[in-house]
């Protein structure tokens, strides 16, 4: 994948077909936008070129306000990639380029820079300050340059409109299945195992403690979840992880733990990709071990149950599936 920093490159080098936008967690809807831009930049024989932000505009705009991402910027590349674009420029967002009105955005950078021949939008896609808001003017600019504009409509999940806005709220209230049904892929956490209590050993379930990587990344609801996990030689196990508290043990400070089932290994210092696949039930206490002990062995046969009943070939579930839906 080519990466350009708008800071770097006076011009492209070749004619593109362009679009704009964040794309936190490359969900179906922005899936289908690319689906377009690629199509497009095919028919018209040049480059189709995503143009992003290396941080979120509220980030910016708004710094008091809490703000958790779906995707990080890495993974918002690879996911991009995947779906036949490997051409993304970043631009480094700036009080300054917030100052931008949407046709000054247009004239100067996507086509003065990125020689955008094309633009495709999304159906509630908008740019530029919000103070000096052209953005209606931007269809007659583009006519008077030569550059057709294509503006994309909404896709739906059982009558809701897709968002990044709408899947953080999903992962918030704990609905692993419906994020992932919108993102159309399962949402996933990584981060190095490190050494905790230990304690799950004792009770026959040895657990994984992951120290998540990026405090910025959106987290699903306290649970415990049956979950896929990606080991560090590639290859793939069931498992299901508590993500909360330990109130149990009257520890309230929230844990990653997770027990992969069939493994026997030392993964301190490894890194571990988990897949969310299904929430079981709430983080409870319990009166004692035994009733625990009873509870984890439950939960154990309810995810191997629900695990059975998913597809675990890989991360990306039905990308090409779901265009062919949308289309």
């Amino acid at each position: 994948m080519n990466i350009y920093k708008l800071t770097n490159i006076s011009e492209l080098a070749f004619d593109s077909v362009v679009t704009v936008g964040m794309f936190d967690g490359v969900h179906i809807g922005h899936q289908h936008i690319l689906s377009m831009l690629t199509a497009e930049a095919r028919r018209r024989r040049m480059v189709p070129v995503v143009v992003t932000f290396d941080r979120h505009p509220l980030q910016v705009l708004c710094p008091d306000r809490p703000f958790v991402r779906v995707s990080t910027n890495e993974e918002r590349y690879r996911l991009i990639e995947a779906c036949g674009v490997t051409d993304v420029v970043e631009i480094h967002f700036t009080e300054e380029v917030a100052q931008l009105s949407a046709c000054e955005f247009f004239r100067e950078i996507l086509v003065g820079r990125l020689h955008a021949r094309s633009l495709v939008l999304g159906f509630d896609n908008m740019f530029g300050s919000k103070q000096r808001n052209d953005f209606d003017r931007l269809p007659s600019l583009a006519e008077e340059m030569g550059v057709n504009v294509l503006t994309d409509t909404a896709v739906k999940y059982h009558d809701v409109e897709v968002s990044s806005t709408q899947i953080r709220q999903t992962l918030l209230q704990g609905d692993v299945c419906l994020a992932s049904q919108m993102l159309g892929y399962r949402y996933r956490l990584w981060g190095e195992v490190v050494k905790g209590r230990q304690v799950g050993r004792t009770l026959g379930f040895p657990t994984a403690n992951v120290c998540l990587e990026d405090a910025s990344k959106a987290l699903p609801a306290d649970g415990v979840y049956a979950v896929r996990v990606l080991l560090p030689d590639g290859s793939a196990r069931m498992g299901m992880a508590n993500f909360g508290g330990q109130p149990t043990f009257g520890l309230d400070k929230p844990v990653f733990e997770v027990n992969i089932f069939d493994f026997e290994g030392d993964l301190y210092g490894s890194v571990l990709d988990v897949e969310f696949v299904v929430r079981l039930r709430d983080v409870c206490k319990f009166d004692g071990v035994e009733a625990l002990v009873a509870q984890l062995n439950k939960d154990r046969n309810d995810a191997r149950e629900a695990l059975s009943r998913q597809d675990l070939k890989g991360s990306v579930l039905h990308l090409k599936a779901l265009k062919q839906n949308i289309d």
